[in-house]
């Protein structure tokens, strides 16, 4: 009887033995992500203006946030003298938030040479960003070649000569708001 008590209680053992090693017991530490690191980094209220370049193609845009005391209208407009309304729905909130500084993919170099700069197509870029903020504080962003595999382009920090890359679609919808300008339709307006 006793030895048959003992192998009850050994039992006992090995099951609460087998239930904490599987289910209570921590298992491999999982990996933490590194922290997002971003090209630049505003906040997206702060920006008043923004003027997009594609210097190979000769093509400019430029956008203003005007926005009257207590008015409720959509308050981007293109810069021109007309004023001409930007198209909310194209625009959104995400055309601020993009432009508030994009996540790097990867940072490829820090300190860069004029020659490395060159390489990446930032000496003669295919995009550059002007954003004068609230304060007056310009910022301006150099974009040159996509990656050899093209899903990303490299950016130049501004302020920098340090190099990032960013992924191709961040590029492609700053692109379109040039080579595609997202004017209102006469009923947006009415609106």
């Amino acid at each position: 009887m006793r030895q048959r008590n003992i192998f009850i209680l050994l039992a006992i053992f090995l099951a609460l033995g087998g239930y904490f090693f599987f289910f209570v017991a921590p298992g491999e530490p999982e990996e933490q992500p590194e922290p997002q690191v971003f090209v630049w980094d505003i906040d997206m209220e702060e920006i008043q203006h923004i003027k997009i370049e594609l210097p190979r193609e000769g093509k400019s845009q430029q956008f203003i946030y005007l926005r009257e005391e207590g008015e409720d209208k959509f308050p981007w407009y293109f810069d021109d003298p007309q004023r001409s309304a930007v198209d909310s729905q194209r625009w959104g909130g995400g055309i601020p938030l993009i432009l508030s500084g994009p996540g790097a993919d990867r940072v490829i170099s820090e300190n860069t040479t004029q020659e490395k700069l060159a390489e990446f197509g930032l000496t003669q870029p295919q995009m550059v960003i002007t954003l004068t903020l609230k304060t007056g504080r310009i910022l301006k962003i150099n974009i040159g070649d996509s990656t050899p595999d093209g899903k990303n382009y490299y950016v130049q920090a501004p302020g920098t000569t340090d190099v990032a890359t960013v992924d191709f679609t961040w590029y492609q919808v700053l692109e379109r708001l040039v080579t595609d300008p997202p004017y209102a339709s006469l009923s947006d307006n009415q609106g």
